[in-house]
């Protein structure tokens, strides 16, 4: 009986070699070989098995279906236990055209497919985390962000909200500083478009390197070039927003192929043949008068129309003043929270000074001036010495310029500078004589004169 042969210690030595578990039955379903690897994936020792009829063990083995059917089966996936995968492959075996038997190699894939079930696992994760910063991206950057309760700030988030849902060319004007770009990542996150939101600053982009950065190149097209090519910022916002910010300094070259772009709404590559498609919404902004630079020649006007389909012009601080208290504490819980600080009490003097500053640098400057106030800040509060000298003078200047103000803290707080002022200069810097015209002890003096940072007097 051919079988028989496997009985040979040198025919177990080979298949016992076999990186896959091997069985081996005989017309009548007896097992007369069982390797190594079996016992080892099935934990059934050879002595127990060998010579039994196989489905006393493994009673819906597929090499019982192979005898019955004499049909070879490939790679069928199973799970002979709880925790164990494998994949078996079996076939009918014949000798001088006699049926004599069935082989199956089972393989184990129980790492592999643990491995598997943990990437599903990491991937269901990884979609629920992008899901999640997605959401919080939206929160960050909504139009519910956007802090003010002023009318004139309420008018330009139900405007830029009106145009959001909308793919025309939205311009953003308005000075260094009053929040442009966060207007315009508020109008993406609205738009509901599916791409991303790129942001371009035209005025840091050297001339040289302008249309690279923005068309992209193909491999080898200029020196230093990557071999792979590389895209350019329009195919990067595809589906989704550039925002070209300073949209002023645009090149004037550039300013002309930009208007091909719009028009077909293709770009080309450097050293490319074929353009690409893309589908883009383009929202620029800009702190100058573009409509004077297109009467000067400094700008295209045909680009102008093009970008400036809607106008969104936000108003300075000084404009607003009624959100720079909200603005303000926002700055500062912010600042605290990123830096484990408690939160100090503003004074309301220090509000009144806050409200009088002219604010030339619009919002930035006053999420630098909130900082600046918690790290000066004493005692769990922020009063007047914690103000930065030249907001306190220009903001008393304000005052006394443009017209008389009623608010007591304000009113006392002028008053006791410019009496100060006064009484120093009378008696040429002489603390001792000061003290005594002002009827109040040199020590409150100098706290007075350190309180409202006149350095000069000291």
């Amino acid at each position: 009986m051919p079988l028989r042969i496997l009985q040979s210690e040198a025919v177990k030595n080979i298949l016992n070699a076999i990186h896959e578990a091997v069985c081996i039955v005989d017309k009548d379903g007896i097992v007369v070989h069982w390797s190594k690897k079996s016992e080892a994936l099935f934990n059934v020792k050879t002595y127990q098995i060998v010579g039994k009829p196989l489905k006393d063990f493994f009673p819906t083995a597929l090499l019982l279906s192979v005898l019955e059917n004499k049909k070879e089966a490939k790679n069928i996936y199973v799970s002979p236990r709880k925790g164990t995968y494998v994949v078996v492959s079996s076939k009918p075996l014949y000798y001088n055209s006699h049926f004599i038997g069935a082989i199956s190699t089972d393989k184990d894939v129980t790492e592999m497919t643990n491995l598997t079930f943990e990437l599903e696992e990491t991937k269901d994760r990884l979609n629920q985390l992008r899901e999640e910063v997605s959401k919080l991206s939206e929160e960050k950057f909504s139009f519910g962000q956007i802090l003010g309760k002023s009318e004139v700030i309420k008018q330009k988030i139900d405007r830029a909200k009106q145009v959001a849902k909308t793919n025309s060319g939205i311009l953003i004007t308005g000075e260094s500083g009053t929040g442009k770009e966060i207007f315009a990542r508020a109008i993406h996150q609205h738009s509901g478009r599916k791409g991303n939101f790129v942001a371009i600053n035209c005025s840091a982009i050297p001339e040289n390197l302008f249309e690279s950065e923005m068309f992209g190149y193909v491999g080898g097209a200029f020196t230093g070039a990557l071999k792979q090519g590389k895209g350019g910022q329009f195919e990067n916002a595809s589906q989704g927003t550039l925002f070209l910010d300073e949209i002023s300094d645009m090149p004037t070259h550039m300013q002309a192929k930009l208007l091909r772009v719009l028009q077909e709404n293709k770009v080309l590559r450097i050293g490319a043949d074929t353009p690409r498609e893309v589908d883009v919404r383009i929202i620029s902004a800009s702190n100058k008068d573009l409509r004077k630079m297109v009467d000067t020649g400094t700008f295209r006007e045909d680009l102008y129309y093009r970008l400036n389909v809607i106008k969104v012009e936000l108003p300075p601080l000084r404009e607003r003043k009624e959100d720079i208290p909200i603005l303000a504490e926002s700055f500062i819980d912010k600042f605290c929270s990123k830096n484990n600080l408690d939160v100090p009490k503003l004074r309301p003097e220090v509000f009144n000074v806050l409200t009088n500053y002219s604010w030339k640098g619009n919002i930035r400057e006053l999420k630098n001036t909130a900082e600046h106030l918690v790290v000066f800040s004493r005692n769990g509060k922020i009063e007047l010495e914690s103000v930065p000298e030249q907001i306190i003078e220009r903001s008393l200047s304000k005052t006394r310029n443009g017209g008389e103000s009623f608010d007591l803290q304000t009113c006392v707080a002028k008053t006791e500078m410019e009496v100060l002022r006064k009484v120093m200069e009378m008696v040429d810097g002489n603390k001792s004589k000061a003290a005594k015209i002002l009827n109040i002890p040199r020590s409150t003096l100098y706290y007075k004169l350190n309180y409202y940072r006149l350095k000069d007097l000291l």
